[in-house]
């Protein structure tokens, strides 16, 4: 196993780590990308410089990661490119205004250039799972426990596991909603106002 790190919100730095990649290794062919960054704030007072930095991470960095390896997929005719969003990109809630904004642009750009590669023989899926126990969720709890309004996450094992069975199913689609994710997911489409309001009364963080 080799190992490389980059800020994957510069894009030169990006570039640079993918050419060593490919100079080492060769062609480029999966790509699996989960960068993230997450801050806990009201969409009025968090530090502005702080929710562009989440914006840069999560989804600059996706960019950035898109343009420097799905070219050489698509004139490859074949390619795989697992993305992170998160259900957060669905449905936001209070205290998570910058973060879920990050990650409802991940999915939109996820789903444009889905549309944009159809018939290259590049495939992309943007998984999209609930909380997870993580350091990242960690990071939420100790800056505000009610965010999460007490909830546990599911296992990383379980995202993975979501994750692998997509990539092994020809005919999965484009977003992929492990454990509790996919009712959420339903609900937002199909009762929004519903959900909302039950966010709404779970979720009370003193912002």
């Amino acid at each position: 196993m080799s190992t490389y790190t980059c800020d994957v919100a510069d894009e030169q730095a990006v570039r640079a780590v993918i050419d060593k990649v490919r100079s080492d290794l060769g062609p480029i062919e999966h790509v699996v990308h989960a960068a993230a960054l997450c801050r806990v704030g009201s969409a009025l007072t968090h530090d502005v410089s702080e929710m562009r930095r989440l914006m840069d991470i999560n989804y600059g960095g996706t960019i950035n990661i898109c343009q420097a390896v799905v070219p050489e997929m698509k004139q490859a005719g074949r390619g795989t490119l697992v993305l992170f969003a998160s259900v957060a990109g669905w449905l936001p809630s209070p205290g998570l205004a910058a973060y879920s904004a990050s990650k409802f642009a991940v999915v939109c750009y996820h789903e444009a250039l889905a549309q944009e590669l159809n018939g290259t023989g590049v495939r992309v899926i943007s998984i999209c799972p609930p909380i997870v126990e993580t350091p990242l969720l960690d990071g939420i709890r100790a800056a505000n426990e009610a965010v999460v309004a007490g909830q546990k996450g599911i296992t990383p094992d379980r995202v993975l596991d979501a994750a692998e069975r997509a990539v092994a199913d020809p005919k999965a689609p484009l977003f992929i909603f492990p454990g509790p994710a996919k009712p959420l997911w339903l609900a937002r489409r199909f009762a929004p106002n519903f959900l909302r309001k039950q966010v709404t009364r779970m979720v009370k963080p003193e912002l």
